[in-house]
């Protein structure tokens, strides 16, 4: 084993080490991200939105069926 091989042999592990390192730092970050609201509370929203858009549409078609 001549020292070109050795080298190679170090390099590789050094690669294989810093993807391990990178992963798992990844992993880390992922488990850690907070998000501004929870996804109950953004579909809430969202209905509460269509629900409030629902009742004046259907005030608006009231008025149009009064005024005929």
């Amino acid at each position: 084993m001549n020292l070109n091989t050795v080298l190679l042999f170090l390099l590789v592990i050094a690669a294989y080490l810093n993807l391990y390192f990178t992963y798992k730092k990844n992993i880390r970050q992922r488990n850690k991200t907070k998000l501004p609201m929870s996804s109950k509370e953004w579909r809430e929203k969202g209905e509460d939105e269509n629900f409030k858009s629902w009742l004046s549409n259907r005030e608006r078609l009231k008025d149009k069926r009064k005024d005929k």
